[in-house]
């Protein structure tokens, strides 16, 4: 007999209660299946369901969840003690084995570890002793993660076993019991259980036993939502970071005015920003300037300004030391050697800037060619391109009828409704057969009848006859025939004259 589903059990009670509850927003089910049996768009399943929600009742599944709570809980629990238990006893067999044939000075504390616990406890009992404890963490890690869970544990937990022996010190599968009345005693035996269980097949184990409990206790999919949110914060971190990076600050040519304009009109931005009430954000208030000068190492020259730029050239007639007023002393020259190699400073970070730009800005995909208004062959090819570009999920072909009916026979066995068609087809044709042999019956019997009765009335019609007939009148012999009786009558009575011959 197969076993019964328990979590699929689980995930239908508890849509259930969610649904009376009106909290199945923020329910997500384990299972897909689970909500697209609720979910049904079929008759009979859509009347199943609703007469099942208006059966259920939140006393009821209350108590029904809290059972198949801790009857799974007890299932996965008493399966994961049976493999640490047994994984643990053959480890320490398989290795007091080993040592007792191959001893040396290294091996003689690890021999003796073993040789200790088997003497004092046997390695079946040691194992189900440390198996249990281990268990009893576990699951209390699981199921009460936080100290809030720990301070108050779910309703149907706080009779598990488990958390009895969390909760009370002197039971002796209490961890911290175990560990200084039966560890640590034994000389080396600490060392010994931390080789045994960093194995990669106790770490399998456990692993198999935090999926199995993510499952029930249904983690998996808020932990898979929390990574997914991780995701999409840290890729939001590294876009606002490229974003900062790519806006260059304000060039060296600019006037100290309009620097002071803007730190001024900064100031009184956050200003504005921070006393709104209201809760607007302070990209309102940037400036247009502000998002010029963000994207000013971006723009690049026309090909006029370039070729101005390229045309201009110092005139060999003017004297420009003349024309300055003032030539600059030995105290002006150095900022302006300083100034110089903040120039040249410049241009290697707008370079730099350049690149990069160049690197993170992405142009928009040609998504149609040009078109002209030319020819019908260049409709036609646009048409084409048009359904190739299209992302609408091509029809499928239905199927056939005959493999529908095979799905509906395995779908609803003998009630499917070809079936049920076919069936009462068969069963008015084999009445209509009936019919007509009854019918072919009755023919025969009363064509039979007819012909016993005309018989019966040939027959009663010559007795009848025979016995009204008359009999013949006594009338005289004709004398040829009196005379002929004479004579017969005569030689009957004829003696013999003749005489005997013997030979």
């Amino acid at each position: 007999m197969p076993k019964e589903n328990l979590i699929y059990r689980l995930d239908n009670l508890e849509y259930q209660y969610h649904y009376l509850n009106n909290t199945l927003d923020g329910f997500k089910p384990r299972l897909n299946g689970t909500s697209k049996i609720f979910n049904a768009k079929g008759k009979r399943t859509t009347k199943k369901v609703a007469k099942t929600l208006q059966m259920a009742t939140l006393e009821s599944l209350t108590s029904q969840l809290d059972i198949l709570r801790l009857e799974i809980l007890q299932k996965k629990a008493y399966h994961l003690e049976k493999k640490i238990a047994s994984y643990l006893e053959k480890t320490l067999q398989q290795q007091s084995n080993a040592l007792s044939k191959h001893t040396n000075a290294k091996n003689e504390t690890k021999r003796n570890t073993l040789a200790v616990i088997e003497r004092e406890y046997t390695f079946p009992k040691f194992a189900n002793l440390i198996a249990k404890s281990k268990v009893a963490k576990l699951v209390v890690s699981k199921v009460t993660p936080t100290r809030t869970l720990k301070e108050d544990p779910p309703h149907w937990f706080k009779d598990s076993e488990y958390l009895q022996i969390i909760n009370t010190k002197e039971s002796q599968y209490n961890p911290g019991n175990i560990w200084n009345k039966t560890v640590l005693p034994i000389k080396g035996c600490d060392q010994l259980l931390s080789l045994t269980m960093n194995s990669k097949k106790y770490k399998e184990i456990v692993e198999s036993f935090d999926s199995g409990m993510d499952l029930f206790l249904n983690n998996k999919r808020e932990k898979k939502a929390d990574a997914s949110q991780n995701e999409a914060g840290l890729s939001k971190g590294d876009s606002k970071r490229s974003e900062k990076s790519s806006k260059g600050q304000p060039s060296s040519g600019e006037s100290s005015e309009d620097q002071s304009e803007e730190s001024s009109e900064a100031e009184s931005d956050e200003e504005s920003g921070r006393s709104s009430v209201s809760g607007e954000s302070q990209t309102a208030n940037i400036d247009e300037d502000a998002i010029l000068k963000a994207y000013e190492g971006m723009l690049v020259a026309s090909d006029d300004e370039a070729a101005e730029e390229e045309s201009f050239m110092l005139n060999p007639n003017i004297n420009y030391n003349e024309v300055t007023d003032e030539e600059p002393s030995a105290e002006d020259s150095e900022p302006s050697e300083a100034s110089s190699d903040e120039e040249e400073e410049q241009p290697r970070k707008r370079q730099k800037k350049e690149k990069e730009s160049k690197k993170k800005v992405v142009l928009p995909e040609l998504i149609s060619g040009y078109y002209s208004g030319g020819s019908e062959d260049e409709l036609s090819e646009d048409e084409v391109a048009k359904k190739q570009i299209s992302n609408q999920p091509k029809r499928k072909n239905r199927r056939g009828q005959r493999a529908r009916q095979k799905i509906w026979e395995k779908k609803y066995g003998k009630n499917a409704k070809h079936i049920q068609k076919q069936l009462e087809k068969d069963k008015e044709e084999k009445q209509q057969r009936q019919i007509e042999y009854e019918e072919r019956v009755a023919k025969r019997a009363a064509k039979a009848k007819a012909l016993e009765e005309t018989a019966q009335h040939h027959r009663e019609k010559a007795v009848s006859n025979n016995r009204t007939s008359e009999k013949p009148e006594d009338k005289p012999m004709h004398p040829s025939w009196e005379a002929k009786k004479l004579a017969e009558e005569k030689l009957k009575n004829v003696k013999f004259q003749g005489k005997k011959i013997v030979f």
